[in-house]
């Protein structure tokens, strides 16, 4: 994967995550980052910290603390998951298995539809024996909808808003239902050939317009969000170019037989000449061995080293992405909190 893309997939779901109002370690990030460059084995990352957040859920006293792994680790599968693409077209089973996926280290109940009573700010969820078949009909409508560029951005936004809606008010999982949906709608952008990056808005920004979603209906401020999101993604295979036509000279030419060369008779050699000749001939092939032996040996030997000097290059232009990136984060986070005040003062 590339640099640019895995950034762009880094910073997507890192805003997701946060609406729910988890601040996400500047070490995860630069972990995140590596997994999706194929620089980190993402198993041996979180059998420690999938170990310890297991020993946490043990403890009555350190539920805050069990509730922060759980996030991380979230953010990490959902990372590996996302590189992957939906099927088309979309199922109910799809969402599932994308649940089963982020929330299966630590969640019996991971990739399992909602079955009991759910409710958010005193404001009830749709009742649990609605929510298979709600799901499965919600998928399908979206399912027909027309992918880019049929679609135009403003077009699929209204339909995004709308659908997301409705998922929200379903809550279809017990937990992690919010995050889960958020993913889901950010592969689904990406079959219909959009793009989707929620780090454009902020994570109050997100979290406020799926609020108002859901207690009072009103899908502009989720519309709004979706406007300013969502791009096309231009990444479609280049056709394949065709060759010119063979005129009929070619086509003839080919088809011609070639003609046989008469084989002329030689003299019979002598038994000591042609022993003599076979031991010359002998030799001069092993001495051909040889040296194209040690040939290939130089030659593999030079193909290690330039490996190895490549390999490190580019590990040290990885390592120094990583770093402009945390950088870039900072001041990102820097200058949101310096604009915040300035708002306050424009809205007076």
């Amino acid at each position: 994967m590339e640099l640019y893309e895995a950034n762009r997939i880094l910073r997507t779901v890192k805003a997701a995550i946060s609406a729910d109002g988890y601040k996400l370690p500047s070490s995860a990030e630069t972990d995140g980052l590596l997994m999706l460059l194929g620089k980190l084995d993402l198993e041996k990352h979180l059998a420690p910290k999938i170990k310890h957040a297991k020993a946490q859920a043990k403890q009555a006293k350190s539920a805050a603390a069990y509730a922060r792994s759980c996030k991380l680790i979230y953010f990490f599968r959902a990372l590996k998951a996302v590189e992957e693409s939906l099927p088309d077209p979309v199922t109910a089973l799809s969402m599932t298995m994308l649940h089963k996926s982020i929330t299966g280290d630590l969640n019996d109940d991971a990739g399992k539809l909602r079955t009991v009573d759910a409710s958010t700010d005193g404001n009830a969820h749709t009742d649990p024996k609605y929510v298979t078949g709600s799901v499965k009909s919600i998928i399908a409508k979206m399912n027909d909808i027309p992918a880019a560029p049929t679609t135009a951005k403003d077009d699929f936004a209204g339909y995004l808003s709308h659908y997301m809606r409705e998922l929200i008010i379903l809550h279809p999982f017990e937990s992690c239902s919010e995050f889960t949906v958020r993913i889901f709608i950010f592969m689904f952008c990406r079959l219909k050939g959009f793009a989707l990056a929620y780090h454009r808005a902020t994570p109050p920004v997100l979290k406020a317009a799926e609020q108002t979603a859901f207690t009072t209906d009103d899908v502009t401020p989720l519309y709004s969000m979706f406007t300013e999101c969502l791009t096309y993604d231009h990444k479609k295979p280049e056709p394949e170019k065709q060759s010119a036509p063979r005129t009929r000279r070619e086509v003839a030419k080919d088809l011609c037989r070639p003609t046989r060369k008469k084989e002329v008779p030689q003299p019979a050699e002598q038994p000591k000449q042609k022993a003599e000749k076979t031991k010359t001939k002998a030799k001069d092939e092993q001495k051909t061995k040889d040296k194209e032996a040690t040939k290939k040996e130089k030659e593999t030997a030079k193909k290690e080293k330039d490996a190895a000097k490549k390999e490190a290059a580019n590990d040290d232009v990885i390592k120094r992405a990583v770093r402009l990136q945390q950088k870039i984060s900072k001041l990102n986070e820097q200058l949101t909190e310096l604009i915040k005040p300035l708002d306050g003062k424009d809205e007076n």
